[in-house]
């Protein structure tokens, strides 16, 4: 009888020990509603939190309580996930997360709780740090439950946020774009880049979707396609909801033409170069997605177009001053 009564003082003595060991880390306890699931193991996840979380200070007998419990879902995505609830010391449920099992290891998620725990903790002291600003006298404090709703809910994974479309960054654009120069429609492709916050560069190629025609009294015809080369610098401002770039642009466009009527049939092919001004404005739609509209005004350099002759008489000669306008959607790259 006397070995029994030391072995049965000795595990009340240890229950008191652990009793008030715990309650010299400061009120705090970790439980799990399913003990028999073995993932993540109870004692491992209480030490990976005390090594994080270190102890907390709390008035009264009472302290926190973090409860988490293996759930399944039959439908929906994750199918498995463990429950992580945290109690004040007045019962109240202050934060419920839903963490996905996705074949991790126990201790990883282990160190998810232990993360998710000392984040919220953590921003409790950051909110009530910024409420002990001076201010101007309020009739009533806001009740502890709302800290839930205002502050931003922690990830229950440590991953890097998925990121927008930045229209002010320096990924390259890519876009498919519809243009008219006059009331001719054209076909092309654009890529821009940054160089530096302040300014990008761009390069595109446009074919014209109908070809130019001439006809001569005796019954000459000349139809001449138009393929044209585009550079741009411009200098750019984030203007919400999107970004605005201006400056100069350089044209260079290439003209296969076919005389139709005459005696012996031709082809021949012409070049003139361009310059002029654009403007656009590009406008994100979704992750990566954008639409880009754009006007020009470009004036053809003198001495620089080769010309069509019919009898000694020049046909299709290029317009002197050509405005245009060009609507493209596209992808971006890097942001």
């Amino acid at each position: 009888m006397g070995r029994r009564s030391c072995f049965a003082w000795l595990g009340v003595a240890l229950l008191w020990a652990s009793e008030v060991s715990a309650l010299e880390l400061g009120g705090f306890t970790l439980d799990t509603g399913s003990p028999d699931a073995l993932c993540p193991e109870l004692e491992a996840t209480r030490a990976i939190v005390a090594r994080r979380l270190g102890s907390l200070v709390v008035e009264g007998r009472k302290g926190w309580l973090a409860r988490y419990t293996i759930g399944h879902a039959p439908a929906g995505n994750p199918r498995d996930f463990v429950r992580l609830e945290l109690f004040d010391p007045d019962g109240r449920v202050e934060l419920r997360r839903d963490l996905p099992i996705e074949g991790d290891s126990c201790r990883t998620m282990s160190e998810v709780i232990a993360l998710v725990l000392d984040r919220y903790f953590r921003g409790l002291v950051a909110h009530d740090a910024a409420e002990q600003v001076p201010q101007a006298p309020v009739a009533t404090a806001p009740p502890r439950g709302d800290l839930v709703s205002r502050r931003p809910a922690p990830s229950a994974r440590v991953r890097p946020p998925a990121r927008a479309f930045a229209p002010s960054g320096r990924g390259p654009r890519l876009s498919a774009e519809y243009a008219a120069a006059l009331a001719q429609p054209l076909l092309g492709l654009r890529v821009s880049a940054g160089l530096g916050p302040n300014f990008e560069a761009a390069l595109g190629l446009r074919w014209a979707l109908t070809s130019e025609a001439e006809s001569e009294p005796r019954g000459a015809r000349v139809e001449a396609s138009t393929a044209t080369s585009r550079a741009s610098l411009g200098w750019r401002l984030a203007l919400p909801p999107g970004l605005l770039h201006l400056g100069p642009a350089l044209s260079v466009a290439v003209q296969r033409a076919t005389t139709r009527g005459l005696q012996f049939q031709t082809d021949r092919t012409r070049a003139w170069w361009m310059a002029g001004i654009e403007a656009g404005f590009v406008v994100p739609i979704g992750h990566q997605l954008f639409i880009e509209g754009a006007s020009s005004l470009d004036f053809v350099l003198p001495g620089t177009a080769g010309q069509l002759l019919i009898d000694n008489r020049e046909v299709l000669s290029p317009h002197t001053v050509v405005p245009g306008w060009a609507l493209g959607f596209g992808y971006v790259w890097g942001e």
